[in-house]
């Protein structure tokens, strides 16, 4: 009879080993929506439209999309109890401050788990990229912003964006490592990194998105194509709707997710894509839920 219970127990406890992957830890990543879904569609003209209609299709959080905008998308939030995932401002590497009203801005956000985005620029154009004079002082501004969030409980996330002074990852990745902050970090944008980095570049992806992930405090996706872009705006084939183009986009987020473990938020890109856009947030949610049951089934 002995034998019989340690056969039974045995068996029972192969089977639950083997039980074990279906029950696959639930994806908690937030995902957001940037401002440009939705910016400029000819029904949902209001921030407080846009909003309520973002969070009745299941999003986590929107973008704040610049400080002039602000105010009236702080009240849409605060109105419609919604989070505002990331705010997206500039820093102009030729000013000797910051923006002045960023820091009453960010004391508005304190507490919120709203990143600050800022995509880096020289207006006059006198700096090109990882200038050493520029970086130096805009190391300095980093800082400072990296201090006015911690007073408000925040991170900070630059974000590299092509054809401005930081438009690589290499780049952001050594102003904050220059910045030394345990706050700041940065973001990886997936439609600016194919802009910015060639087909025969792409194939160490793992290997760069794993030296990042420690710093990785946000990430961006869209559908894309794995091409080396000859159209006329690289957008054309590096910001698709999700789920779209022959890049492989799942792949990119399951290895954030499931190998790296990252547990950031991930953003969905829409700029310039000509679809209807409430549709265009509709079906762009949809395929997201069909990444999570793919995730959470493996």
């Amino acid at each position: 009879m002995k034998k019989l219970m340690k056969y039974v127990l045995g068996v029972l406890s192969l089977l639950f080993l083997v039980a074990i992957p279906a029950f696959s830890q639930k994806i908690g990543n937030e995902f957001f929506v940037l401002h440009n879904a939705i910016r400029g569609d000819s029904v949902y003209k209001t921030f407080d439209q846009q909003v309520a209609l973002i969070k009745s299709l299941g999003y986590d959080g929107v973008e704040i999309n610049q400080l002039e905008s602000f105010a009236g998308m702080k009240a849409a939030l605060d109105q419609h109890q919604f989070k505002g995932s990331y705010l997206y401002f500039k820093i102009n590497v030729d000013q000797p401050q910051l923006d002045e009203r960023l820091e009453g801005i960010i004391a508005q956000l304190k507490g919120s788990g709203t990143l600050l985005a800022p995509y880096m620029v020289s207006d006059s154009k006198q700096f090109k990229p990882s200038s050493h004079e520029a970086d130096a002082h805009l190391t300095v501004l980093i800082q400072q912003l990296g201090k006015w969030a911690q007073k408000s409980n925040l991170k900070v996330a630059l974000y590299t964006h092509y054809g401005f002074y930081v438009e690589t990852i290499d780049h952001a990745l050594s102003l904050v490592k220059a910045a030394d902050m345990k706050n700041v970090g940065l973001s990886f944008n997936l439609c600016h990194w194919l802009a910015t980095t060639s087909l025969s570049e792409r194939t160490n992806w793992k290997n760069d998105l794993k030296i990042l992930n420690p710093y990785l405090k946000m990430v961006t996706i869209s559908g894309a194509n794995q091409v080396d872009s000859q159209a006329k705006t690289p957008w054309d084939d590096y910001i698709l709707p999700l789920g779209t183009g022959t890049y492989d986009t799942y792949g990119l987020v399951r290895y954030l997710v499931k190998d790296l473990k990252y547990k950031g938020p991930i953003g969905v890109q829409c700029y310039n894509i000509k679809a209807d856009k409430p549709e265009l947030l509709r079906t762009t949610m949809q395929v997201w839920q069909g990444y999570k049951s793919k995730l959470e089934s493996k």
